[in-house]
């Protein structure tokens, strides 16, 4: 994601903006809390869950890459902003005195519902961000391996591996049938257990060979048995 900088009079001027309008709308909201039977303290607190939400969405929103994970938060963004303004409505249009069940019942559901949301935002976002920082699997090296070196040829070291590079066997043509020479087929079916430990599967492992995965899968059985 391309970032981009905010100059300082710019950032000065959303900081105090936005702690401007979060008062107002602090207030409005522990007023309808309040209202709708919380006591003292727990009035004080509704009101950060709700614009604490918008936050939160809003920090996932414009730090994630377009997919899934920033829809999501989108959603839960747009979510929390109906709540505020719903809340801010009803603090100027209701009659003075409690407030009707059906807002106390809306009131009471809110913390529950920000709490399930705001858990599993994290949870996506870190796996969004966890999978762009490492990149899939199209970002993994094609020509190179690693495998454990142990044995009498491997070099002192505190490490309990070292790496090795393994020149890749040029990919066969994908014809989808088991038909390459014995020698050929020898070095494919070597190169789909090297491919098969390095952790890729099936099906990349086809695409990087150029057989089916049909095939894979029969020869990663065989190598088993």
């Amino acid at each position: 994601m391309k970032m981009v900088r905010v100059s300082r009079d710019d950032a000065a001027l959303i900081y105090a903006l936005g702690a401007a309008a979060l008062c107002l709308s602090y207030s409005a909201l522990a007023d309808i809390a309040a209202r709708a039977g919380l006591g003292d303290w727990q009035a004080a607190v509704w009101p950060l869950v709700v614009d604490g939400l918008i936050i939160a969405a809003t920090r996932a929103a414009v730090t994630l890459d377009a997919g899934p994970a920033r829809r999501y938060a989108w959603f839960l963004l747009w979510a929390a902003v109906g709540v505020s303004i719903a809340g801010n409505v009803a603090h100027l249009l209701l009659p003075p005195g409690p407030a009707h069940p059906g807002v106390a019942a809306t009131v009471a559901v809110v913390p529950p519902v920000a709490a399930l949301a705001l858990t599993h935002l994290a949870i996506v976002r870190a796996r969004a961000l966890a999978g762009t920082s490492t990149g899939g699997d199209k970002h993994r090296p094609e020509n190179i391996i690693t495998e454990p070196i142990d044995g009498d040829d491997a070099p002192e070291s505190t490490a309990s591996a070292q790496l090795t590079v393994v020149p890749a066997a040029e990919p066969a043509p994908i014809n989808g049938h088991d038909d390459a020479p014995v020698d050929e087929r020898d070095t494919l079916r070597h190169r789909a257990r090297q491919l098969h430990e390095a952790g890729l599967s099936n099906y990349a492992i086809a695409d990087e060979i150029g057989r089916s995965e049909a095939t894979v899968r029969r020869w990663l059985a065989m190598s088993v048995a």
